[in-house]
């Protein structure tokens, strides 16, 4: 991680850029709570969801904890290397501070995903995504649709690394069965290491950050239709998530969409 920041580190701080928004986080149509939390700053260009583990223990304090140490680092005013090192700093901060709950309310499995998105404008558009776990970002660029993250899940392990296959066929474990188990989460082990991604921005994309309760309800090829659609971000979002109930929204379910605008549109 720390080659990562170093090479993000003499930016130029960023300006207000131009977003059209829209968030949805529902508890589903089966679940009893919603485990899910998710921050927006526009001032900061700064957007995370995060997905709550653990069930009864500790899952939506899990996400909620994450959220809130990505809000209270990541400062205003602040230029662009300095946000990227504050965020990464309240990943690991939050990991210590979720197992230092877990410990307290004696919970065994208190953890959760986190997924950041920050954007700068100089020297050109550009942004940064951390992440840990399995909830997603995705990017609909001349429209074609493309994950942005890799889930750290066995599912997401096997398809970067083939030759896991023969243990787990030897486990006598289908691929189906793999893709909810984490290989990595935010509050599991003393020390946590997200992934990071640097990618350019353009007029025009369209960014969907969401936990699995989406991408489980909706799959890609659907995703990509309703991002293609040139309507308002609100109106895609709605459009999400009457599918999300049509599919049975058997989980929580948490999705920022966002519009990259012009300046001055």
């Amino acid at each position: 991680m720390m080659e990562m920041l170093k090479r993000l580190c003499g930016r130029k701080p960023c300006r207000a850029r131009h977003y059209d928004i829209a968030v949805k986080s529902e508890r589903g149509l089966v679940r009893a709570d919603n485990q899910d939390n998710l921050l927006v700053c526009r001032e900061r260009s700064l957007f995370c969801v995060a997905d709550g583990m653990g069930g009864g223990q500790g899952g939506a304090e899990a996400s909620a904890i994450a959220c809130k140490a990505l809000d209270r680092t990541v400062k205003a005013g602040a230029d662009f290397s300095e946000r990227i090192r504050a965020a990464g700093a309240s990943i690991h901060g939050a990991n210590c501070e979720i197992r230092e709950f877990a410990r307290k309310a004696r919970y065994s499995r208190m953890a959760t995903t986190v997924t950041v998105l920050s954007i700068d404008d100089e020297p050109e558009p550009s942004a940064v995504i951390a992440y840990v776990g399995d909830s997603r970002v995705y990017r609909l660029r001349d429209g074609k649709l493309e994950p942005l993250t890799h889930d750290h899940t066995l599912a997401g392990e096997l398809s970067r690394r083939p030759s896991m296959r023969s243990m787990i066929a030897r486990l006598g474990w289908r691929e189906g069965q793999l893709s909810h188990v984490l290989t990595r989460a935010v509050g599991i082990e003393p020390d946590v290491q997200p992934d990071w991604r640097k990618i350019d921005v353009r007029p025009d994309d369209v960014y969907l950050l969401c936990t699995d309760g989406v991408y489980d309800m909706v799959d890609d090829k659907g995703i990509e239709e309703v991002l293609a659609m040139k309507r308002a971000a609100s109106e895609i979002a709605d459009e999400l998530e009457r599918r999300i109930i049509l599919g049975g929204a058997i989980d929580n379910y948490t999705m920022i969409v966002l519009r990259i605008k012009e300046s001055g549109q």
